[in-house]
């Protein structure tokens, strides 16, 4: 078998074109590349967009259920204000039979979280990755401002069960958690509206508002009038008049 060694340039312009011809394929051989990275990136950071705007018209859905609700809210937080202004220190004046608390709609952050533990939300152009960080640290507020509320109606469903006057302490005691309560109110108004502000400037709006949680059944428990009884309540607020996990007290 015949070796044939390779030829030494005879001048500096065949050693030039050789040169180029080396330079233009590794030149090639990077565009191609790159061009590829950029199609995948592009891939990844399509995926990524949709997972968290998937999620995020969720929260908004769940968010819209929440502000169905709201006129519920306010009118039993005024029954119960001039419960307590009408009984003073001394027995309640006309003792709410059902309280009840306003439901929980627990906002999600799994994919978000993913997605920026992943790095694939650097993909993102700064404006995008700025307005979607904004919408999660809401999310997160209202979630901590639920809890906080729900602590409060805990307090307030104390007066469904209360005996003989309420003294200076528990008459306190009331009107603290009452405004607690008329706080969280006002705080997951507003945060509700900013995160619907968030979505629009991201162009999420295909959602609808959610009116009930997977498992909840309809009516809401703080829009069931407060002279019904927790029997019937609970018969209410069941799918076959048994209540798969009841209602707190």
């Amino acid at each position: 078998m015949d070796i044939h060694k390779p030829k030494p340039s005879h001048s500096w312009r065949e050693f030039l074109s050789e040169i180029g011809v080396v330079v233009l394929g590794i030149l090639i051989a990077l565009t191609l590349e790159e061009g590829l990275r950029t199609v995948h990136d592009n891939h990844t950071a399509r995926e990524a967009r949709e997972a968290v705007n998937d999620e995020i018209r969720q929260n908004l859905s769940f968010m819209g259920g929440r502000l169905a609700t709201q006129a519920c809210i306010e009118h039993r937080l005024d029954e119960i204000g001039d419960i307590l202004q009408a009984s003073g220190e001394g027995p309640l004046s006309r003792p709410p039979r059902w309280v009840g608390q306003p439901s929980l709609w627990f906002l999600a952050d799994r994919r978000w979280q993913a997605a920026t533990g992943s790095g694939r939300v650097s993909l993102l152009d700064g404006g995008e990755q700025g307005r979607l960080g904004v919408f999660y640290v809401i999310a997160a507020r209202f979630n901590d401002a639920e809890n906080r509320e729900q602590a409060a109606w805990a307090q307030l469903r104390a007066l469904e069960t209360w005996k003989g006057a309420l003294g200076p302490a528990a008459r306190i005691h009331f009107a603290a958690a009452l405004q607690e309560a008329r706080y969280e109110l006002w705080d997951t108004r507003i945060l509700i509206g900013e995160s619907f502000r968030q979505a629009d400037a991201l162009g999420i709006k295909d959602y609808k508002p959610q009116a009930q949680m997977s498992g909840d059944a309809i009516p809401h428990a703080i829009c069931l009038p407060i002279t019904t009884s927790r029997e019937d309540a609970l018969k209410m607020l069941s799918r076959d008049g048994t209540p798969p996990w009841g209602q707190p007290k």
